[in-house]
């Protein structure tokens, strides 16, 4: 449960100055590019560009550099899957996180506030593999109260660039 309430403390990552706010917009866009397209879109010198992204790679602000696959084009269904449990002390809340942590097809894992929970993000290959996964996860999970589940029929809007204002000096 350390990893996951590290997320929403801000006071352990640094300060983002306008530079910084720049360099994740450009990288956000496309992690491929070189250090020195970055620096020159960006306005500095490229070993300062690069001693940034070093930076904000080791502060974790930069969590990951993956490639981000189409689960449509893979022909994998997307189900959103909320869940109320029965009790949430802080034991009961660690076990379920570790647990959800365990399985592969979980993509995502939220903790809310509001009517339910949590918000699940499951990739599966098909029907059969969810309805087979949450008899074995959820049913058997004495704390869930109850689970609830979506389809996801077709993808709208899929966006991972959190858009950061440049302009404003925090």
């Amino acid at each position: 449960m350390a990893e996951i309430k590290e997320n929403v403390s801000k006071a352990k990552f640094p300060k983002l100055d306008r530079l910084d706010k720049r360099i994740l917009n450009e990288l956000q866009g496309d992690n491929l590019i070189t250090n020195q397209e970055l620096a020159q879109k960006v306005g500095l010198s490229p070993p300062p560009c690069l001693r940034r992204v070093k930076k904000l790679r080791e502060s974790k602000i930069i969590a990951k550099d993956v490639a981000i696959i189409d689960p449509f084009k893979v022909n994998k269904t997307l189900v959103f899957t909320s869940i109320t449990l029965l009790q949430q002390r802080e034991d009961l809340l660690s076990n379920f996180e570790r647990k959800m942590l365990e399985h592969p097809e979980i993509l995502q894992c939220y903790f809310i506030s509001g009517e339910v929970d949590y918000i699940l993000v499951i990739c599966v290959d098909n029907m059969n593999h969810y309805h087979d996964f949450a008899r074995r996860i959820f049913a058997n999970e004495p704390n869930i109260k109850t689970y609830r589940s979506n389809i996801c029929l077709s993808q709208i809007k899929h966006q991972t660039k959190i858009e950061l204002d440049d302009q404003i000096i925090d």
